[in-house]
């Protein structure tokens, strides 16, 4: 981050320095007390778990600078606050008016992180670009990445997440976004919403940090989004495949084994990772690379450059077996577009699914899951494995529809079997959300290792 003086962070918290040089300059804002030096701003977060304050001391004795904190710290410096967590949000607020760079926000119900990688990964093609590491997209996270920004960024790209109503206005009242992306409207999180409807106007609260006149992206052919066309005081644009209505569309789309082909305005794209899901978010990298006057071969290029995060959708071949690792979160939309990804498989061998529990599903649990189980069959999946108690729900759907499937309670069972029953050519999807821990079945079915 650029230099602060305590004075300029403590009227930006509304908080009060006591025992401390107003003019000390801080260039690092930090929420672990490990990170310490002369010039660390350390800020105690306090959560059910865990309380920040409690190793105030540590961070002073290994030499840092000073501490937003509820509480006096005994002589140390200090910025006293009434709530560290509002303070961290207050604090990336100020911070992010010092720049007059394009924000890119992005949220959505799925597809956020992958979205935010080809943005990311097109805007690279022009300038530095500020971005959320990681899954660090929530009230914690999203103000750490806007004290990230300094000078040398052209552009900033945020990620948005949220469990339940009012989080997305919190952050994007924080992040002030000039243009604001919509990926769809899903399930995840409707055990804590209710209904899909909860879910768009949650998402739809995005659109209070832009400002006039600003850039609204939607995914066309999601019928909650489209439904908002001619309905909202912001310059709307949508992307789509199937819908010929969207202001920018893909054709001729081809979704092979390992990537897919189409072409937007005449150009021809390449996404070197399989599965149509990530056309929708190259359209919406395409989408804002166009409003910021970006070439459109840099465009191109930059979508040819992306690649998955680690455990999201990454390809993993040993042995002639190709496991597809999708272990970082799930959900029924998500599972759908991987299953399709598995069913497009050319190896020659069985298209075998291990899927694991969806959580944060509530009243809807068993549905979800019966609805993955359906969509399993549709495929016409080979062998599909279950893990964990919500999942027997894929299983026994899926046996309705004709699909052989095997049910285990956890992932050492399951493994043990998998490794007797994946053979040469077989190609794997393994899925499920991030507690599931499902890596240890991914990286383990194509060694032959003991997990």
């Amino acid at each position: 981050m650029e230099k602060m003086t305590l004075r300029e962070i403590a009227l930006a918290v509304n908080g009060r320095l006591l025992h401390g040089n107003e003019m000390a300059l801080i260039d690092k804002v930090s929420t672990n007390s490990k990170q310490a030096d002369a010039s660390t701003l350390f800020i105690a977060l306090k959560g059910e778990r865990f309380d920040g304050h409690d190793f105030i001391c540590d961070f002073y004795q290994q030499g840092g600078a000073a501490v937003i904190s509820q509480k006096e710290t005994g002589g140390q410096p200090v910025i006293l606050v009434e709530d560290t967590l509002l303070a961290l949000g207050d604090l990336a607020r100020h911070y992010r008016s010092n720049f007059s760079l394009p924000v890119v926000g992005i949220t959505g119900s799925a597809g956020k992180t992958s979205t935010r990688r080809m943005v990311e990964s097109v805007l690279s093609a022009a300038g530095a670009v500020c971005s959320t590491q990681g899954n660090l997209n929530n009230q914690i996270g999203m103000p750490m990445t806007l004290l990230s920004l300094n000078s040398d960024h052209r552009y900033a790209v945020i990620e948005m997440g949220m469990n339940h109503a009012g989080e997305i206005r919190y952050l994007t009242k924080i992040s002030r976004p000039g243009i604001a992306v919509i990926t769809n409207i899903g399930t995840a999180h409707i055990g804590n919403l209710g209904s899909r409807e909860a879910i768009l106007a949650a998402k739809l609260e995005i659109l209070e940090g832009l400002p006039p006149g600003g850039f609204a992206l939607f995914n066309g052919d999601d019928p909650r989004l489209w439904a908002q066309k001619g309905k909202l005081p912001h310059r709307a644009f949508y992307y789509g495949i199937h819908n010929p209505e969207c202001d920018l569309r893909a054709i001729d789309v081809n979704c092979r084994a390992l990537e897919s082909d189409f072409i937007v305005n005449g150009t021809g794209f390449t996404v070197h990772t399989p599965g149509e899901h990530h056309v929708y978010n190259a359209l919406a990298a395409i989408a804002i690379g166009l409003e910021l006057g970006l070439p459109m071969a840099d465009i191109q290029r930059g979508v040819g450059d992306f690649r998955p995060a680690d455990m999201r959708q990454a390809i993993l071949e040993q042995n002639g077996i190709r496991v597809i690792e999708d272990c970082y979160n799930a959900n029924a939309e998500s599972m759908m577009a991987a299953l399709s990804v598995l069913a497009a498989s050319d190896l020659g061998g069985r298209r075998v699914a291990v899927l694991g529990d969806m959580y944060e599903l509530g009243e809807f649990t068993e549905l979800e899951h019966r609805r993955v189980g359906d969509f399993v069959a549709k495929k016409k999946i080979d062998l599909l494995v279950t893990v964990g108690g919500y999942a027997k729900f894929i299983a026994e759907q899926a046996i309705l529809g004709g699909v052989h499937a095997l049910s285990f309670e956890n992932n050492q069972a399951a493994l043990a079997e998998l490794r007797n029953l994946i053979k040469g050519k077989d190609t794997v999807l393994v899925k499920a959300s991030r507690g599931a821990k499902f890596e240890e079945i991914s990286r383990n079915i194509i060694s032959r290792e003991k997990a």
